[in-house]
């Protein structure tokens, strides 16, 4: 029951006092509205919007709407008011919470995750969800805003590799900071989970090794946990995410493809990187040089 209540090089614009990377900066041009619907996460959807004059008429969401205005001001009635939404603001809808939608002031860009209330609870593992008690609020930090932005620039950056790992842990880390930070939720605390972590690590080694797909469902039942302790766990633990692991893990792959001789673009595809470029892109992060510059001796 519901209870009432980064990439150095992209270049950077000011919210609210912040520096902050939106999502057209990273790569993405957003001429028009865009809507993704993830039917192997829970349904999930993702509104990318951009308008200056089309309206919305008054009608209300199945699930949780979750936004973040990134350029212009947003506008709607709710609750019996009429309400703005600067840049650098939050829009969290609960429920069947009826509103209407346009753009207050020249054109405004945002996006919109949409959830129910059963995959806010199977992502972030809840017995107890409440919902937003304001509708309309500042983002602290702009960390859900950065959050939103992730899932944008991986469904649309040429070459993302585990595409859809990508899209599972921005959207778990939307949920994560918005419920904790705005809605209460009490997540359970990570421990030292040195075992299970291990177990997760050389599954994910063997996977690229063989070209599995992996995700966080399957990453999760392997360690018995819940996906969003998971990746808590994780970061807590190693310091990164789990697909940072993966990633690792494929840079490592390659790197030792290399020292066996199998030339660069072939040892990119088997890493399971979408290209050459792509390998030495990740390549150069990790070690400092490009492939060419490995030596053996």
């Amino acid at each position: 029951m519901l209870l009432a209540s980064s990439v150095d090089e992209l270049k950077v614009c000011s919210v609210g006092g912040l520096l902050f990377r939106p999502f057209w900066r990273y790569g993405v041009s957003v001429a028009s509205n865009r809507y993704h619907h993830f039917a192997w996460y829970h349904g999930m959807e993702l509104f990318e919007a951009a308008f200056s004059t089309q309206t919305f008429a008054r009608h209300a969401h199945e699930g949780f709407a979750i936004g973040a205005i990134v350029d212009g001001v947003g506008g709607y009635v709710c609750r019996g008011e009429s309400m703005t939404v600067p840049a650098g603001s939050l829009s969290l809808m609960n429920p069947q919470e009826a509103h209407t939608g346009h753009a207050a002031a020249g054109q405004v860009r945002y996006s919109m995750l949409y959830a129910s209330e059963s995959a806010v609870r199977a992502v972030l593992g809840l017995r107890v969800l409440r919902g937003f008690p304001d509708i309309a609020t500042r983002d602290r930090d702009l960390k859900v805003t950065r959050a939103l932005a992730r899932l944008t620039h991986g469904l649309h950056a040429p070459g993302t590799t585990d595409r859809r790992l990508v899209a599972e842990e921005a959207m778990h880390d939307i949920l994560a900071l918005t419920f904790t930070h705005y809605a209460r939720a009490d997540l359970r605390q990570p421990g030292r989970e040195p075992v299970a972590i291990q177990r997760m690590i050389d599954r994910i080694r063997s996977g690229v090794e063989t070209g599995e797909a992996l995700s966080l469902a399957d990453l999760a039942a392997d360690t018995g946990w819940n996906p969003s302790y998971l990746i808590r766990a994780t970061a807590r633990a190693t310091g990164m995410t789990p697909h940072g692991h993966v990633l690792h893990a494929r840079v490592e792959f390659a790197r030792r493809l290399l020292l066996d001789g199998m030339p660069a673009a072939q040892a990119a595809l088997a890493a399971g990187f979408s290209d050459q470029a792509h390998l030495i892109r990740h390549f150069r992060r990790h070690y400092g040089v490009t492939p060419g510059a490995l030596i053996r001796h």
